[in-house]
């Protein structure tokens, strides 16, 4: 049976010659100096959801594959294993005093209207000038519900909120700023391998590496490709490490878990008998095993619950973990919350089945930012909300009248180039679980926008920039 490499194989026959691109690529950019024109003044908004449906045109385009290969996947590159692991820096080491680093701050025009849509974009990177000495951010969300928020049935907010030490605090209480840096990927992944060592250190088990996966030609920015690096760990009584692992005597044997890392979060997994549905036994045994890994000195435990489609209440994926239970201020401690947890979930013999940890960003710090007040960011959201119902994207009335709390957290979504911080607000809405389509379900409705937390012109919208 074919195998990817026979289809890359195939894939490389049909491709544009290296000479073709090169001119295609040579004339868009002449043809875009002609139609250079400047920016309107960045406006602080709620970022839209982009997804992929833009990356694959811009793909389709560039490499002008034939029409009957235009549904084919992109090809992968091979990668190597790299033998040396970063440290996790504990909670106290924690710095928000490091040197921001800085690029270069030429500011790139936009697109005129009359560009022709077939025509590919160039590869484009993130610098988008500075604002008052600082680089202008973009901020991407690809967060999904009803309109642009994220719908929670709940008995109470206190049920799906979880433990964020920034929930309702005083506006004087705030950081003046907090940290930036570039999300974990594209050109800045590097970090994503040393995750994946730390993992097999801490089991004691060697680390094969799986192929990478390429950033396809003409994706608007390697640096917002989402970046996932992927491995296996193996049992060396059972693992020849001259043979791949179809070739092993017993493959089931020789592969202990598959582990990957992606944003600031490594997770594994591995064959068990069953799953367990006693979180917190999970959560406890992926605190013994990597808490000290984590830089977690106090630990404390959140879960959040909510009501599902079926009318049950669950704990939360995701949304149950340990973490770091300290810090002297706001920043500290939100620091803390943010990057050093872990979960897990073990199998119904009580051993560790699933995994995930969370550390510090170590990648490039961008600078300190300061932060807009609640009230500036619940204007920012108050004109998205009257925009998506005026735009018929939701068809109940939404106010930031109905806020219910927020916090702040930080954003590290797949279309986000950078680690910021933004604002969570909850508000209630007047619907009944049936009107949001929880046939069977009981309690409050409540929808989540996240804002950025920037003062206007240090960030933009991701579509204001690349759409």
């Amino acid at each position: 049976m074919p195998d990817h490499k026979d289809y890359q194989s195939a894939m490389d026959k049909v491709a544009p010659t290296q000479a073709w691109k090169a001119a295609t690529l040579e004339k868009l950019a002449a043809a875009r100096a002609k139609q250079e024109k400047t920016k309107a003044a960045p406006r602080l908004r709620v970022a839209k959801r982009v997804g992929l449906p833009l990356a694959a045109a811009a793909a389709v385009a560039l490499l002008a594959v034939p029409a009957a290969l235009q549904s084919g996947q992109f090809s992968t590159a091979g990668g190597t294993v790299q033998s040396s692991a970063a440290s996790a820096p504990a909670a106290a080491e924690y710095s928000l005093d490091a040197a921001p680093e800085t690029g270069n701050t030429t500011q790139e025009g936009a697109l005129a209207d009359g560009q022709p849509k077939s025509a590919a974009p160039p590869v484009r990177d993130f610098d988008l000038g500075e604002y008052q000495g600082l680089p202008v951010l973009v901020l991407g969300d690809d967060s999904g519900g009803m309109g642009g928020g994220v719908t929670y049935v709940a008995e109470s907010l206190e049920d799906v909120r979880g433990d964020n030490p920034t929930w309702n605090i005083a506006a004087a209480d705030l950081p003046a700023t907090l940290p930036v840096w570039r999300a974990q990927s594209g050109e800045h992944a590097g970090p994503l391998t040393d995750l994946l060592n730390i993992a097999a250190e801490a089991l004691g088990l060697p680390l094969v590496r799986d192929e990478e996966e390429e950033t396809p030609t003409g994706y608007p920015s390697p640096d917002l490709w989402p970046s996932s690096v992927f491995g296996s760990l193996m049992d060396p009584e059972h693992w020849d490490p001259d043979r791949p692992l179809y070739e092993q005597l017993d493959p089931s044997k020789a592969k202990v878990w598959s582990v990957s890392a992606s944003g600031c979060t490594v997770s594994g997994y591995r064959d068990g008998e069953g799953e367990s549905e006693d979180c917190q036994a999970g959560d406890d045994a992926a605190l013994a095993l990597f808490g000290e890994l984590a830089g977690i000195g106090n630990p404390a435990h959140q879960y959040a619950v909510s009501t599902g489609y079926d009318g049950q209440t669950h704990w939360m994926p995701g949304e149950h973990f340990y973490y770091e239970n300290s810090g002297d201020t706001v920043a500290q401690r939100l620091l803390n919350y943010s990057f050093h947890r872990v979960r897990g979930s073990v199998d119904s013999t009580g051993a560790l089945r699933n995994f995930s940890l969370t550390l510090p960003p170590d990648s490039e710090k961008v600078g300190d930012y300061p932060l807009c007040t609640p009230e500036e960011a619940m204007a920012a959201l108050q004109a998205v909300l009257d925009e998506e119902q005026a735009s018929g994207m939701r068809e109940y009335d939404l106010s930031v009248e109905q806020l219910a709390g927020w916090q702040l957290e930080y954003a590290q979504s797949s279309m986000d180039p950078y680690i910021q911080p933004v604002y969570r607000f909850w508000l209630k809405t007047d619907l009944t679980p049936q009107e949001a389509f929880y046939e069977n379900a009981a309690g409050d409705v409540y929808v989540s926008y996240t804002v950025s937390a920037l003062p206007e012109g240090y960030c933009i919208p991701f579509e204001e920039v690349f759409n």
